[in-house]
């Protein structure tokens, strides 16, 4: 009975992420049961939520060598590699929990995350397929096969997933989200704008759908919307650098150039080098026709992405979008500078 109630209360600590209760009582209760492969997993478990990885392998070494078919000690021991990011290990120790129980979805679903961190998208997909055909319907497995066609700019694919996603709950806000923002990179911005706003509606609180929707709003030429929904979040998150710079282009939209360049300037204060703000701040100093200071950040900007294109990494992450030197090109915001030497120049 003492042994239940410990148990109890160490399963309740761990639902409520006080992790280190719940791993000192599972330790009591190893105490007791030395060789209680369940209770040492329960603990490697508690342990690599605390961030302890070595500590969590070593207990999960004592349960495999007892067992090396264990197959939770297996998923766990996978599971905690792939944490620590040694995601070829992870790779290897899934594929041998698989050979024992093939048709784990959870396993399948974390085989496949471990594809997509390391790029191999076909086979993420192939892998998510498998448990998809073992638990049609699954809003999680479909999502995340959408979010891999995404993620390789098929977004007519990943849309048919989230659509299903939100054909078995229609209110689900991530597969809301997710369609929205492919809908966003395909330009229905209208309906990508109802698929934010419903998201909105289901979860007020929900930062990432707000913050989206405001994007939509800018893309529809509603930038007074976009700016209520970019304060909203800023209220409570008043250093978000890309909430800061949305904010900066609604205010731009508005042609509220000096507030707008505030904005840009809150961020390049921090980061210099931050490739949208000095792009963004060129948009508004154009606009004002101060030429000469709108070339100079046009020059950095571009100087920035020449030195990530040869290498020269600055720390930034850059995706895979359109260069700035093409944007520049088609920007109409730059119109006016068409016949400036200096803006020809750098755009030859």
């Amino acid at each position: 009975m003492i042994l239940e109630s410990l148990l109890k209360q160490a399963i309740q600590n761990f639902n409520k992420k006080k992790f280190q209760k719940s791993l000192t009582l599972f330790e009591m209760i190893i105490e007791e049961n030395p060789h209680d492969s369940e209770m040492m997993i329960n603990k490697s478990v508690c342990l690599a939520e605390l961030g302890k990885y070595e500590e969590s392998l070593e207990e999960l070494e004592k349960v495999l060598t007892r067992n090396p078919d264990d197959f939770d000690g297996l998923y766990n021991k996978a599971t905690t590699l792939y944490d620590m990011g040694q995601y070829e290990d992870a790779l290897g120790e899934f594929n041998k929990a698989l050979k024992i129980n093939s048709v784990d979805t959870n396993a399948l679903c974390n085989k496949a995350n471990v594809f997509v961190t390391l790029g191999r998208h076909e086979d993420a997909l192939s892998t998510y397929k498998n448990a998809l055909n073992l638990n049609p319907g699954d809003i999680e497995i479909l999502n995340n096969i959408g979010i891999v066609y995404a993620g390789d700019k098929q977004h007519y694919k990943a849309i048919e997933y989230f659509e299903s996603a939100l054909n078995e709950k229609k209110t689900d806000v991530d597969s809301l989200c997710n369609l929205g923002n492919s809908l966003l990179e395909i330009k229905k911005f209208r309906l990508s704008y109802e698929c934010f706003k419903q998201a909105v509606k289901i979860d007020p609180k929900d930062f990432d759908a707000i913050f989206r929707l405001g994007i939509a709003c800018n893309n529809l030429k509603k930038p007074e919307d976009a700016l209520a929904y970019f304060n909203q979040i800023l209220r409570s998150e008043k250093n978000n650098t890309d909430v800061i710079i949305n904010k900066g282009y609604s205010l731009h939209l508005m042609g509220k150039y000096d507030q707008a360049i505030l904005c840009f300037n809150k961020i390049l204060k921090d980061d210099p080098k931050e490739m949208n703000s000095l792009y963004f701040k060129a948009k508004s100093t154009a606009k004002q026709s101060k030429n000469q200071q709108t070339c100079m950040l046009i020059s950095k900007l571009l100087e920035l992405e020449r030195k990530n294109e040869h290498g020269e990494h600055d720390g930034h992450e850059h995706d895979g979008h359109e260069h700035f030197l093409n944007k520049i090109k088609k920007d109409p915001d730059f119109i006016e500078l068409q016949n400036d030497i200096d803006f020809k120049r750098l755009i030859r």
